[in-house]
Formats: C-alpha cells, structure tokens, sequence
C-alpha cells in the first residue's frame, strides 16, 4: 500500500512540478513541430525552385547574346599551314557574336510564363495542405500522450484501490475471519493492477518518444507538462461548405490546374503558329575553305520567318487532345469538392457524436466510482460477496478507460474539423 502511494504521489509531485517550471501548450507544440518537419522544409524549398523557375521563363521575352568560337584543322595538308597569301591553308576559325530577340513565338512564350506561374502556385498551395497535415498530426501525437499520461494515473490509482482491499483481506485472513479463496481473487486482481500499470507506463513512454522525435528531440527528453484530456476545450465555428472551399488548397489547387491545362493547350498550338525572331551577329570568320586572306569584320542583320502551312491536321488534333485533358481537370475538381464535403460532413458528425460520448461516460464513471465505494464497503462489513467486489472494481477501471478514450475521441474529432476547415 505504502508503495502504491509513494508512486501516486511521485506522479503528482512530477506533474505539478512540471507544470510550475513549464507547460507545453498544444499550440507551442503544433510551432515547434512545424518548426522541425523536414516534409515542410522541403515543400518550402520546392515552392522556391518553382518561383525561381518563373523567373526563368520571364527571361523567354528579353534579348539574349551568345559567344561562339571554333576552329578546324586538316591534318592532311599541315605542310601548308604558312602557305601564302591567296593559296590554300589547313585550318578556318570564326568568332561570333550573336544578339537574338525573339519578336513572335506563336505564344509559347506568354503560355510557358503561365505555367511556370501555376506550378509556383500549385507548389504554395501543397505546402499549406503539407502543414495542415502536419498540425493534424502534432495535435492527434499530442492527445495520444496526454490520453496516455491519463491512462497511466487511472492505472496507477486502481493499483492502489485494489492494493488497499488486498491489505484488508490479508489481515482478515491471517485473523481467520475470511477463506483462503477470497484472498488468492484479490490477489490475482492485484496482479492484474500491476500489470496493467506496466502497460500503461509503456505505453505512455512510448507516446512521449514519439511526441520528441516529432518536434527533433531526442527520445528520451524530458517532457513539460501537457493539457489534460479532459481539459475543456473552446468550441469550434461551425462553416459552411462555401467557407471551407474558399479555405482549402486543394480546391483553389483545382483552378490553378485548369487555368495551367489552358497555357499547356496554348503551349501546344503555338507550335503551329507563324514564328519571327531577329538577330544581330559580329565577328570574323574565315569561310569553309581559307585562302590565307585577311579576315575582316563581318556584322550581320537577320530575320527569321517560319509559317506553318500544312501537317495533317495535328492542329486539330491538338487542340482536341488538349481540350480533354481540361475536362479531366474540371471533373477533378468537382471530385475535390465532394471530397471536401464528405470529410466535413464526418468530422461536423463526430463533434457532436463525441461530445454525447463525453457525456454519458462521466455519468457511468460516476455510478462506477459510487458502485465501488457502497461494493467495498459491503463486503468489508461482511455484507457482499468477493465476487461482486470483483465485478465492481473491473466496471470501475472499464468506465475510467471509456471516460479517457471518450475525451480523446473528442479532441481527435476537435483535430479532424481543424483539418477540414484548414484552420
């Protein structure tokens, strides 16, 4: 008994000792796991890879300049190399350089600009449905420790419920008042107790690993104090599913796709469009074969001119191919949408579900914890049967187990609407 108490009051000392020096909110855990994800970090990264590529194709439309040199020798002839002037020499060499703007590209340059610009968005918006995913999982690993911690304690007290009757029937027995028979039941049920405490002290070292390892802590860090399960959390806003869509990522990632299938299908046809560049070149450049004459500097102007006239009706075609692949983005996103309305409509269900479960677990609790008291105290006064101690202590730890998973339940079901609404 004696050892009993001594762990309940450790475990009490701990957490108000803990809880005096800091507490560890569900909100700073939520910022020092997103904080440490290495999923964020690199959505983020990926986010600035697709900014700096819009970037480059911003620089389709400007001029560009080009250096270019080359030089042959034919080892044929190499006897002739300081032939002169007017007679053949074994080697040519030019050097160019080359200013190039391009006047018209059929739009493929505007259409390349809008689909680096929609991956750019696309990237952004998967990295706010990666940290949704995150502070739904930081808020689920954080009820699952506190739920844990919770179950411990229930652990820890109906080990000491149980070690109590154990010591009254000892003496009762070593007195002669009693049988041996009541005594081995009580004394299976405490090993029971103390096997369940060992469970659940596993199972709560376990969660708290898990809890460090995903805010980068090593495993066996020590935890400030958390929120206890049945902390009475504020209640959620209620949205409608207009307010969610305009929320999520996911569905305004449904009209990035469209707009980006439409600047692929402009991409596709510009191929079929009249093309135009300009270039201005300078530099010196022997010809194919050199005469051993004095290179002089040459500066050129052009322009290039392509018209598609005829390919079979690939144009067409295209332009059907691509118009399809827009459909499918369409029915996507009316999937999306009808996917977001049903995880709302669970997770509105399961507020209201687990807040009744709430209800009606504390009130069994309750008539638990009185059975037990009035069971106890029956049989210590000779009046009740061992085998309805018994049964009162094992609806008493059942009702405390159902009270916990209601409460975490009901923390889970306040998590999955957070997630919903992408909050």
């Amino acid at each position: 008994m004696r050892k009993i108490i001594f762990i309940l009051s450790v475990i009490s000392f701990g957490i108000s000792a803990a809880a005096q020096e800091s507490y560890l909110s569900r909100e700073a855990y939520r910022d020092k796991v997103e904080a440490y994800s290495q999923l964020l970090k690199q959505q983020r990264l990926k986010a600035t890879a697709s900014t700096e590529a819009r970037k480059i194709a911003q620089t389709g439309f400007l001029p560009k300049i080009d250096i270019t040199a080359e030089g042959t020798a034919n080892l044929s002839h190499l006897d002739a190399w300081n032939s002169p002037a007017g007679q053949y020499r074994p080697y040519t060499y030019q050097a160019l350089a080359t200013l190039g703007q391009p006047l018209y590209t059929g739009g493929s340059l505007m259409a390349r600009k809008k689909i680096a610009k929609a991956d750019e968005e696309l990237d952004k918006l998967a990295t706010e449905l990666t940290l949704d995913q995150i502070h739904y999982q930081s808020d689920a690993v954080y009820w699952n420790a506190s739920a844990a911690l919770a179950t411990l304690k229930a652990a820890a007290r109906f080990e000491g419920i149980v070690s109590q009757q154990y010591n009254i029937i000892q003496d009762r027995f070593n007195d002669g008042a009693i049988s041996r028979t009541d005594l081995l039941m009580i004394s299976t049920r405490k090993k029971e107790a103390e096997l369940q405490y060992i469970k659940a002290r596993q199972n709560y070292t376990l969660a708290l690993q898990q809890l460090n390892i995903l805010m980068g802590m090593k495993p066996d860090a020590a935890v400030d104090s958390l929120c206890e399960i049945d902390m009475h959390c504020p209640p959620v806003d209620l949205l409608s599913l207009d307010e969610v869509l305009s929320r999520r990522a996911d569905y305004a990632g449904t009209y990035v796709s469209i707009a980006r299938s439409e600047a692929q299908r402009k991409a596709a046809l510009s191929q079929y469009n009249p093309q135009l560049s300009m270039f201005l070149a300078t530099g010196w450049d022997t010809g194919i074969a050199y005469m051993g004459q004095d290179v002089p500097h040459t500066p050129i102007a052009g322009i290039n001119l392509n018209i598609p006239i005829f390919r079979w009706g690939a144009r067409f075609k295209t332009n059907r191919q691509q118009k399809a692949y827009i459909g499918i983005q369409k029915l996507q996103q009316s999937y999306v949408a009808d996917t977001i309305l049903e995880e709302l409509s669970a997770a509105t269900t399961k507020l209201t579900e687990t807040e009744q479960q709430v209800k009606t677990a504390r009130e069994n609790m309750a008539l638990a914890e009185e059975n037990l008291d009035l069971v106890t105290f029956s049989y210590n006064e000779g009046k009740a049967s061992m085998v309805d101690v018994l049964s009162a202590q094992l609806s008493w730890t059942q009702a405390q187990t159902n009270l916990i998973n209601a409460h975490l339940a009901a923390k889970m079901a306040v998590a999955e609407y957070r997630k919903a609404i992408s909050e």
